[in-house]
């Protein structure tokens, strides 16, 4: 048998039915994988297994994050309708409502600790699969750590069932004894925290595969404050009209359960002083007609001023940047007031040779100087210090209007330029080979 001649062969298989299945093959289509292929292919098969169970976990980290969000605002709204029934009657604290509402704030705290506890495991998996390690230790800062106990920390705090009542002493002296209910609820709004986690993942910016494989390439964390900036980027005024009323409600809330579990004030009273006091706050205007009239709304009010400024700030960024001016417009008045400063220069140049012209003419009379002599003199003086003001206003334009936009043109064109020059001198060379060939070849026939 000749070697491009095929071998048919048979391999016997599973028997069926009294008799042995066989399938046809040829020698030439049995072709054995070599080492390299082998590792190539266990190579791609672990890495599409990586990838898919790191899909999993970013998912699994996604419903983690909404079970979050969903429990710390019911526990939120729970403690707020046990306030409003405690504002209503105070002898609620010790009513079987008061105990279910506060019991049911308990059982969705509790959750939403486990939650978080779920969360920063599933985040050290996704590093250790990262990484390529099995020590979570090894690839977990200890910044996470601390970040996980003071996150357990302020979603731990809630009011706990039944009426826990400690002795208070105001600012003025004056001691009472009152539930720490008012206290507990305040703290336990820093659970709005959870808000920005939320939006965060649900972000397009994270949610696209596009961009998260973008910024693992750059080094780039799609974090809170990654997508902080791109909303302040599009939507600017928006955010910040959306931080404000949130700060302001917050706060309003905020003073008004303090001052109402700590003082005898009347309810319709309570909530608009709180609303004043904490909108003269956070403008930082503060009239001094209403002060708090308990260390924790004095706590509240501090907090309500910085949250102000830092609002504030932002605003009047946003407002800067809004009044600049964009590329274009900015070229078009460089444009115009370029063309009204050569104009001033032609006019202060052509108000120097009339001037010098007409002094010339004086000069050539003779006679004392006179009063017109005198004004003359005095408009060729102006004329060239406001010939050499506008030459010097020109050229300081002229360097504003270059930018980084302006000085990449630039360099791309001198690029091409050089690049163009340098073919040139490529095509010179050849054809000044050829002549030098051709001049040999025409002393060698000459000979």
């Amino acid at each position: 048998m000749s070697q491009n001649e095929t071998t048919n062969q048979y391999i016997p298989l599973v028997q069926e039915k009294g008799r042995l299945r066989t399938k046809q093959y040829h020698t030439m289509d049995v072709q054995p994988l070599t080492p390299a292929a082998i590792t190539a292919e266990a190579i791609l098969k672990n890495l599409g297994s990586r990838l898919e169970q790191r899909k999993k976990l970013i998912l699994r980290r996604r419903w983690l994050v909404d079970v979050e969000f969903v429990m710390a605002v019911i526990g939120i709204l729970l403690m707020m309708i046990e306030n409003e029934l405690f504002y209503l009657d105070p002898r609620e604290k010790m009513s079987t409502i008061s105990l279910v509402l506060k019991t049911f704030t308990s059982i969705t705290t509790g959750v939403l600790l486990i939650a978080i506890c779920l969360y920063y495991q599933t985040g050290m998996e996704i590093r250790m699969l990262d990484g390529g390690v099995d020590d979570p230790f090894a690839v977990t800062p200890f910044w996470t750590y601390v970040a996980w106990i003071v996150e357990v920390l302020v979603c731990a705090v809630h009011p706990f069932p039944g009426n826990i009542e400690v002795v208070f002493v105001s600012p003025r002296g004056h001691s009472r004894v009152a539930s720490i209910d008012g206290i507990l609820s305040v703290l336990m709004m820093f659970r709005l925290y959870l808000v920005g986690k939320f939006i965060v993942v649900h972000s397009r910016l994270l949610t696209d595969p596009s961009t998260q494989s973008i910024g693992a390439l750059s080094r780039i964390k799609i974090n809170l404050f990654f997508v902080f900036k791109s909303a302040m980027s599009e939507s600017p005024g928006i955010l910040i009209v959306s931080v404000m009323l949130t700060m302001y409600t917050v706060s309003c809330w905020s003073m008004r359960t303090c001052e109402m579990y700590y003082t005898r004030t009347e309810e319709s009273q309570g909530f608009s002083q709180s609303m004043w006091l904490s909108a003269i706050t956070f403008l930082t205007v503060g009239y001094g007609d209403v002060t708090p009239q308990t260390h924790c709304g004095r706590y509240i009010a501090i907090m309500t001023g910085l949250c102000g400024l830092a609002s504030t700030a932002l605003l009047v960024a946003v407002i800067a940047k809004r009044l600049e001016q964009t590329r274009s417009e900015r070229y078009v008045f460089n444009f115009l007031s370029r063309i009204h400063l050569e104009n001033k220069h032609k006019n202060a140049a052509a108000d120097v040779v009339k001037c010098s012209l007409r002094l010339w003419v004086m000069n050539k009379q003779g006679g004392k100087p006179t009063l017109t002599y005198t004004y003359f003199r005095w408009k060729l003086r102006n004329a060239v210090r406001e010939m050499r003001s506008a030459r010097a206003t020109l050229a300081e334009n002229e360097e504003s209007t270059v930018g980084v936009i302006e000085l990449s043109h630039m360099i791309s064109r001198m690029t091409v330029s050089i690049e163009k020059s340098l073919v040139a001198q490529d095509r010179m060379s050849e054809q000044m080979t050829k002549i030098e060939k051709e001049l040999q070849d025409m002393r060698s026939h000459l000979k």
